[in-house]
């Protein structure tokens, strides 16, 4: 395992490369993490693994039960509602500001580009990648218009909203997801402001839609969700 840089501590790379596991379902819910096991990976004490375990807690990402130990959480459907409600208010305002000041009609191309893109990935399976690139789909919408910093509080990289997207994809959302992207650009293209209101509000309702008409279970046939 490589050394932190000067600027990442040990501890950083320890939670980085956990959220990471996590949040691509590497590690699933009711998974325990072993410490001496981190710490013997990345040849280190306790310490930085403790530190990043509790990251990880107050993330919403692991509990930490006594006597037990720390195990992953499952996936709050309270809090996938709290994002969804939250990403509808402050994305579908951003887009359809972009739509009237003429913003969005040049990046079409782009927009077409990745959804093609996103179609080839979905053929051979690869959802990580899928994953990545609804979030830059979605993140252009904020950058062409300066609003970046407003992308950081919908909710996009909270761990149980980016764990149910990537089980989405993974599931019958992933043609759902193309197909309403596919909506977004016919409406931006027709100049359909309306239309467009309407695509970006299915589309927010994509994940609730697939998780509570299908059940999702672990490796070890856990539920995914939890209220």
């Amino acid at each position: 395992m490589s050394q932190a840089s000067p600027n990442i501590t040990l501890a950083d790379n320890i939670y980085y490369y956990l959220r990471s596991k996590i949040g691509h379902l590497e590690i699933e819910p009711g998974e325990r993490l072993s410490e001496a096991g981190l710490a013997r990976q990345f040849n280190c004490s306790r310490v930085p693994v403790r530190e990043a375990v509790q990251r990880l807690v107050s993330d919403g990402a692991l509990e930490v039960i006594p006597q037990r130990g720390s195990f992953v959480t499952p996936i709050s459907m309270t809090q996938l509602e709290h994002c969804r409600f939250i990403r509808a208010t402050i994305e579908g305002r951003v887009v359809l500001d972009d739509f009237d000041a003429g913003l969005l009609e040049p990046i079409v191309p782009v927009l077409g580009s990745i959804i093609k893109r996103q179609e080839n990935l979905i053929a051979v399976g690869d959802y990580n990648e899928v994953f990545s690139l609804d979030s830059d789909f979605h993140l252009l919408f904020y950058t062409i218009s300066h609003k970046e910093y407003a992308y950081d509080v919908t909710g996009m990289n909270d761990i149980h909203y980016c764990r149910a997207r990537l089980l989405t994809l993974r599931g019958e959302g992933k043609d759902n997801m193309v197909h309403q992207h596919h909506m977004i650009v016919d409406a931006i293209e027709n100049k359909d402001r309306d239309a467009l209101d309407k695509a970006l509000n299915t589309h927010f309702q994509n994940v609730n839609n697939v998780i509570e008409t299908k059940k999702f279970v672990t490796r070890k046939g856990q539920d995914y969700f939890t209220r």
